[in-house]
């Protein structure tokens, strides 16, 4: 069954806008599994069912208009941008982390919170909200988009090339490195939050005189 669906999915137009269409509204909707949709067009690609370098713009394109999406309901509705992104315990530290980032890092923080559960989504509303100069934000989401999306759908190319005739495992294995991928960087903002919070602070100096 899933080998047919595979197949259908593979040799059909709509494929493509499909992805394009998963992408862009996972910037609003995080619960869309857009990085799902990019493994599985790269297994495809793998066995020349799609046209890799398609998927990859598919999801670059999506996932840069989606992000302008949010940046643009950050900017114009601050307050309901808010209390939607904070609904829950979460929302709000996603927040809070996003915009101590973007004030100590600035824009390439847009492209590291690609990668990042739930990072995307409260990192573009909150350079919106907190009027990130959108010149600067969409060099660096461009760069990130596409680096999200080749990363992504080349995790599922490789997959698909190293079980080949067994898309299921294939799809298992890149699923699982893609969520290795992103809980590596989880754990190296952790450990990095961690050590700054160990680390002795240093004496205000008294003044002479």
């Amino acid at each position: 069954m899933f080998d047919a669906l595979l197949d259908a999915l593979g040799h059909s137009w709509w494929a493509y806008p499909l992805i394009f269409g998963f992408c862009t509204l996972d910037a609003i909707l995080p619960m869309l599994p857009s990085e799902t949709v990019l493994l599985t067009g790269g297994i495809l690609a793998a066995d020349h069912s799609m046209i890799l370098a398609w998927v990859i713009a598919m999801g670059a394109l999506g996932g840069f208009v989606g992000d302008n999406i949010a940046y643009r309901i950050g900017h114009s509705a601050e307050g309901w941008a808010r209390r939607w992104i904070t609904r829950g315990e979460r929302g709000k530290r996603g927040l809070a982390w996003a915009e101590r980032q973007l004030e100590r890092h600035g824009g390439p923080v847009v492209v590291v919170a690609r990668f990042l559960p739930g990072g995307r989504t409260a990192t573009t509303i909150a350079c919106g909200v907190l009027e990130f100069p959108y010149r600067q934000f969409v060099l660096y989401d461009a760069i990130g988009a596409l680096l999200w999306a080749t990363v992504n759908t080349l995790i599922g190319f490789v997959g698909g090339h190293a079980f080949d005739d067994r898309p299921l495992l294939a799809f298992a294995v890149s699923f699982l490195v893609a969520l290795a991928m992103g809980g590596g960087i989880e754990l190296v903002r952790w450990l990095r939050r961690r050590t700054r919070a160990t680390e002795p602070q240093q004496p205000a100096e008294t003044p002479v005189g």
